[in-house]
């Protein structure tokens, strides 16, 4: 877990996501701290289990972000602590919720709301909530059920989406290599703010909004809410999409890796619905099946697609 989380912090990749997650807690904390920065900054070696951090300094001290990430994973917890480059410090506990691929977690948040999260999936979140807003931050899919605060609206952060809320249930999906974020709403009333352009949308039961990160467009749409929550109740649910994101979607489910050559598929697209006791291997058969032109070999956690 920790070498895990140690690379997703180092990763270059999925630096802006990073970066504002930590941003965000740094506006949304209170009071600030000079005290003891040499102290972190030698945390970082001996916690990160790096001698040095040369190879990564260009990210560490990004301009008006922050000069200092201390990661420390403790049961399933990181503390984080970094210093605004303007001589401002502050120190945040932060709670570090990362489920593995192949599992799903219920959380339950210092406000009592509760979090269903998906495999492959990151929710962030302070140890208790301060200022004006219950912010969150996620990388990947989870259920929200939020309890009501009107004088606290509830906001879960991803790369280039907001939802805000006082108390209701929805569903975001929002991983780092999906071209796309979606935003449902099964219950209550919801506020959606996508990109750079900030556009908004408010949403009501059965809506949902799908923002395209490469495109940086957002449309709103009509929700299939039974297959919106289907991976709650541990069915698979493959939805319009192509075979290269089925294959992305078991590799989360199943903590599996394929390998097969570049172009190796169409862009055809498939609706494919699999109960919660379909092994592997069973799917694997039904896509060979309905695709046709797909043989397998599993070895291991390894599989070889033809």
């Amino acid at each position: 877990m920790k070498r895990k989380f140690h690379r997703w912090l180092i990763d270059e990749e999925h630096a802006d996501e990073k970066d504002a997650a930590l941003y965000d807690y740094w506006v949304s904390s209170q009071g600030s701290s000079e005290d003891n920065v040499e102290m972190a900054l030698q945390k970082i070696y001996e916690k990160a289990g790096d001698r040095s951090l040369t190879g990564y300094r260009s990210y560490w001290l990004k301009p008006l972000r922050y000069a200092a990430i201390i990661a420390v994973l403790i049961s399933a917890s990181v503390y984080i602590t970094y210093y605004y480059t303007k001589k401002t410090y502050t120190q945040i506990a932060t709670i570090e919720n990362y489920v593995s691929p192949g599992q799903m977690r219920l959380i339950e948040l210092p406000d009592g709301s509760k979090v269903q999260v998906n495999s492959g999936s990151l929710l962030l979140y302070p140890e208790k909530f301060v200022g004006n807003t219950r912010t969150v931050f996620l990388v990947g899919e989870a259920n929200f059920k939020v309890k009501k605060n009107p004088e606290q609206p509830f906001i879960v952060r991803s790369s280039t989406m907001a939802v805000t809320a006082l108390g209701t249930e929805f569903n975001i999906s929002s991983y780092s290599d999906d071209e796309e974020i979606t935003a449902t709403l099964l219950e209550g009333k919801v506020k959606v703010v996508c990109g750079v352009e900030g556009k908004s949308y408010l949403l009501e039961p059965g809506q949902q909004v799908i923002y395209n990160k490469e495109m940086g467009a957002s449309r709103l749409c009509t929700a299939e809410l039974e297959d919106v929550t289907a991976w709650q109740r541990g069915e698979l649910v493959f939805s319009s999409v192509t075979v290269e994101d089925m294959l992305v979607i078991l590799q989360r489910r199943f903590d599996v890796h394929f390998h097969y050559r570049p172009g190796r598929f169409n862009e055809d697209k498939y609706n494919i619905r699999f109960s919660d006791k379909a092994s592997f291997e069973e799917v694997l058969k039904v896509m060979k099946a309905v695709i046709g032109n797909f043989q397998y070999r599993i070895v291991g956690e390894e599989c070889y697609i033809q």
